[in-house]
């Protein structure tokens, strides 16, 4: 029978089988191999998870011909198991109610994506990307010990994967409220400021953020898009002048004429730069009159409406930044009725219904 037709006949018994793992199915790569293509469609059994976490961290540093990357891959796919038909949290992801697994499972997690950083090594850069990605994943809505919160804010730096592990970690955390303070002022956090004062807030729910804060951040945003702006255009302007001066030197590749039965060079045109442009945590003004690949703020439109309204802005990054903390409701709830107002209704509104804050829409209804 052809290999591929039995697997997909298998895969199907297996699916409506629907069974439960045995705690030590996998204690090899040779068991994983046996059950990756099917491992889908097994019950979520924790310990059968943590044996196969634990797998991956003992053959990482292996000399065997093993596939890392479908490890990391499978782990991401038996682990969300757990998310099917689950509710959502702050930030629209799933939450895992009914499956617990163990802290010793989290942190065998943790040493898989820490090693994608610090041992990246035993695997190829084409996959390292990917599997960072694969690790974070599974960590998201996961708390860890103070020693793995540790890692996380030394090596922010390192990726933005591990900045939203920081910032978007799910309970309270000495380790990473300190941090937000000691980074207050980095030049990272300028477009991710709301998400930065919750862990403030975490601590001192008085605290407000300073107008001048924002205006500082307004105006670090503003010069480094103009800053990549014209570093785009000028790699467009010298992408053409490379063409017209050098064009019949530039690589060609060879297409086939399938009408006329002929082979072709064609000019392969030099790639485009990038433009990445700043994420901002408020509305952006845009410029309809000029061609980019990406939307670009209208500068002068944005600075007016920026400063006419920065009383709205502060209060908007409040709220937001209420919302994201790891408080609870009721103390959420007192603290979020200073900054309503009707030119903040959308996000007060959001925020309540993202935290299922019924308390404070109740008082909202009140206020109309």
């Amino acid at each position: 029978m052809d290999k591929q037709r039995k697997i997909a006949l298998q895969r199907t018994i297996v699916e409506l089988e629907h069974p439960y793992p045995q705690d030590d199915s996998i204690v090899s790569y040779a068991d994983f191999l046996k059950v990756r293509d099917y491992l889908s469609y097994f019950q979520f059994n924790p310990i059968f998870f943590k044996n196969l976490v634990k797998l991956a961290n003992d053959l990482w540093k292996s000399e065997k011909r093993i596939s890392r990357l479908s490890l990391l891959q499978k782990i991401k796919q038996y682990y969300h198991i757990t998310q099917q038909g689950t509710t959502k949290d702050f930030y629209r992801r799933n939450t895992k109610p009914n499956f617990e697994i163990s802290l010793e499972t989290s942190m065998l997690l943790f040493d898989l994506f820490k090693k994608t950083f610090e041992e990246k090594g035993y695997i190829s850069n084409k996959q390292l990307v990917e599997a960072r990605k694969l690790c974070n994943n599974v960590l998201i809505n996961i708390a860890l010990t103070p020693l793995e919160e540790a890692w996380l804010c030394a090596n922010f730096s390192e990726s933005e994967l591990i900045v939203n592990r920081v910032l978007r970690y799910p309970v309270k955390s000495v380790i990473i409220s300190n941090w937000a303070k000691s980074n207050f002022q980095h030049n990272l956090f300028r477009s991710r400021r709301p998400e930065l004062i919750s862990w403030i807030i975490d601590q001192e729910p008085g605290f407000e953020i300073d107008q001048q804060i924002l205006i500082d951040d307004f105006e670090y945003l503003n010069n480094c898009d103009l800053q990549a702006i014209q570093n785009y255009d000028d790699e467009i302007v010298a992408n053409k002048i490379i063409e017209k001066e050098m064009g019949e030197y530039l690589p060609k590749r060879t297409r086939y004429n399938i009408i006329e039965r002929t082979f072709y060079e064609e000019k392969v045109d030099l790639p485009d730069p990038e433009l990445k442009l700043s994420q901002r945590p408020y509305g952006v003004v845009l410029d309809s009159s000029k061609e980019y690949p990406v939307s670009i703020p209208d500068f002068e439109a944005l600075k007016k409406d920026f400063y006419e309204n920065l009383s709205v802005h502060l209060k908007v990054s409040m709220i937001w930044a209420i919302g994201y903390s790891r408080l609870d409701n009721s103390i959420k709830c007192a603290l979020l009725k200073k900054y309503y107002s009707k030119e903040t209704y959308y996000s007060m509104h959001k925020v309540c219904k993202r935290t299922k804050n019924i308390e404070l829409l109740k008082w909202i209804v009140s206020q109309q």
